[in-house]
């Protein structure tokens, strides 16, 4: 079961909070694809906002950022996925000198466990040993897998951020992670004390409706191109589940300090989750701030 746990973690890491499925801009809004240029740079660079759980096919509808990625010398990732950093990675989120049900009482356990085996069909005693946030991170991603298994079944592949870096390594290209994978775990597994995330369990079961209500919106607002809209919703899922700024601003602002080179390189295909690049404190804005010129381009 922990593997399999692990998988479905490290490929849709940050996507918890992450109808119409045309890519078509709502209203002028801000998107999820943007060239960067200016500042002294020499070549073009894109930034794309992925959906964590889209395979590659569904590139076929966004001609343009296809055409984008194979023009750009090199791609930059979120992560990019080492399978013999995974022992070390997956111990980040193993509880030491504790169990799961330490930090509960009886009857929210026995809610917990009744909760677990309608989500994923196993109990508590599957995760005894994992860090509270294993657990809230397995039943969001399971119950937007289910909700919306009709549609996303549609696309086929890699998942889009796995195929970005396979592709260009293929190729003999440069791929560039902004994080180790024992770094993003220790981000996520760490950050908070193993009693804080606790309650953030808690929180997130008392509203799982409410919670799955707005992961399924999220969803459907990435295929209308409205980034704005995203980040209101994010906003919404923190009320939902508790401040989670670890996971997206705190991110954003260390990788702000390796763009700036990575851009002077060369031509490069960014790709990281949609809501890094949203409000004041995403990429879009902080690149602007230093001078670049952050054009949004056309999916299609």
């Amino acid at each position: 079961m922990r593997s399999g746990i692990f998988k479905q973690i490290f490929i849709l890491l940050f996507l918890v909070f992450a109808g119409d499925n045309s890519a078509v801009n709502a209203q002028g809004k801000p998107g999820v694809f943007y060239s960067i240029s200016g500042n002294g740079l020499k070549d073009t660079s894109w930034l794309f906002g992925t959906y964590h759980l889209l395979k590659d096919s569904y590139l076929n509808e966004v001609p343009k950022v296809q055409a984008s990625f194979r023009r750009a010398g090199s791609v930059v990732v979120e992560v990019v996925m080492d399978s013999s950093a995974l022992p070390a990675a997956n111990a980040k989120a193993v509880l030491n000198g504790s169990l799961l049900t330490d930090y509960f009482d009886k009857a929210f356990a026995d809610s917990l466990d009744l909760a677990l085996k309608v989500s994923i069909g196993q109990g508590i005693d599957a995760f005894r040993q994992m860090k509270p946030m294993v657990v809230m991170l397995t039943m969001s991603v399971v119950q937007l897998m289910k909700d919306n298994a009709a549609f996303l079944s549609k696309y086929t592949g890699l998942p889009l951020d796995v195929y970005f870096a396979i592709e260009k390594k293929a190729r003999q290209q440069r791929v560039i992670g902004l994080e180790t994978m024992e770094q993003q775990m220790d981000l996520l597994f760490n950050t908070l004390q193993p009693a804080q995330q606790a309650a953030m369990l808690k929180e997130s079961i008392r509203n799982q409706d409410a919670g799955a209500r707005l992961g399924n919106e999220l969803l459907r607002t990435y295929f209308s191109n409205d980034l704005e809209k995203m980040a209101t919703l994010y906003q919404a899922s923190i009320q939902v589940s508790g401040e989670l700024d670890f996971l997206v601003k705190k991110r954003n602002i260390a990788w702000m300090k390796q763009l700036p080179a990575i851009l002077h390189s060369g031509s490069n295909f960014i790709a990281v989750g949609a809501l890094h690049l949203a409000g004041e404190d995403g990429l879009v804005q902080q690149l602007r701030a230093l001078g670049y010129h952050v054009t949004e381009e056309n999916l299609q």
